[in-house]
C-alpha cells in the first residue's frame, strides 16, 4: 500500500506542477478527483489481498481478478456518471482518466508479481 501512497504522491505533485505552472492541455482539471478515486481503489485492494493468506492460492488468483474486473466496472461507472453530467473537456477526460487506469493497473500488477516471484 505503501507503494501505491507513493505514486499518488508522485503524480499529485507531478500534475500540481504541471497544472500551476505550464498548464498543458492534456490535463483535466478534475484530475485531484481522478486521483482521489484510484488512490481508494489501490487501498481497498490492498485491504482485500490482505485477507488472503497464501500469495500462491487459487483464492489470491480469485481474489485478484474479482477485484481487477470490479476495478474497471467502477471505473466505467464513474466515467459514464461524470460524462453524464456533461464534464467540461470530455475527451481530455476520457483520456486523463484511461491513462491513469492504466498507469495504476500497471503499477498493481508490477507489485503483485515482484512480490510473487520474491515470495517463491
Amino acid at each position: 500500500m505503501r507503494d501505491s501512497l507513493l505514486l499518488t504522491a508522485f503524480l499529485g505533485i507531478v500534475f500540481f506542477v504541471a497544472d500551476r505552472f505550464y498548464k498543458p492541455n492534456w490535463l483535466h482539471p478534475y484530475w485531484p478527483y481522478l486521483l482521489l478515486f484510484y488512490t481508494m481503489l489501490s487501498v481497498l485492494l490492498h485491504r482485500l489481498m490482505s485477507f488472503v493468506k497464501d500469495p500462491k492460492s487459487a483464492q489470491f488468483t480469485t481474489f485478484f481478478l474479482a477485484f481487477t474486473t470490479a476495478k474497471l466496472i467502477l471505473s466505467l461507472a464513474f466515467m459514464g456518471v461524470m460524462l453524464y453530467n456533461n464534464v467540461p473537456g470530455r475527451k481530455i477526460f476520457v483520456l486523463s482518466f484511461l491513462g491513469l487506469y492504466l498507469v495504476y493497473t500497471s503499477f498493481e500488477i508490477y507489485g503483485l508479481t515482484r512480490k510473487l516471484r520474491r515470495d517463491s
